[in-house]
């Protein structure tokens, strides 16, 4: 018989994660499905940004120079990690318009 585990308690019940404004998630099937093994370590920080920058929609339109800045990523590597991702199909790219989409089913 499968044992039920309790829910753990918070460790700073104080700072409990608010979310506020706007939202961003990752689904767990990112992991689950290992879809994470897909990519290198800046494809994952680029993707997890633009995850979390994203309207409701997916879409933000951060140029390459500005997030070249932001993650420390030269302009060419966000380049080449944009059309890996574009490739593997997590994002979808034009004329400077970000969207993340559905993850796909691989």
């Amino acid at each position: 018989m499968r044992q039920i585990r309790a829910r753990p308690k918070p460790i700073d019940p104080v700072r409990i994660r608010r979310i506020r404004g706007s939202f961003s998630c990752i689904e767990h099937r990112f992991i689950n499905a290992r879809l994470i093994d897909l990519m290198q370590t800046e494809e994952i920080l680029l993707y997890f940004f633009l995850t979390t920058v994203g309207n409701v929609d997916g879409i933000s339109f951060y140029s390459s120079e500005r997030m070249a800045g932001i993650l420390k990523i030269t302009v060419p590597g966000i380049e080449k990690y944009r059309q890996s991702l574009i490739r593997n199909g997590f994002i979808a790219y034009r004329k400077g318009v970000y969207q993340v989409l559905d993850l796909p089913n691989i």
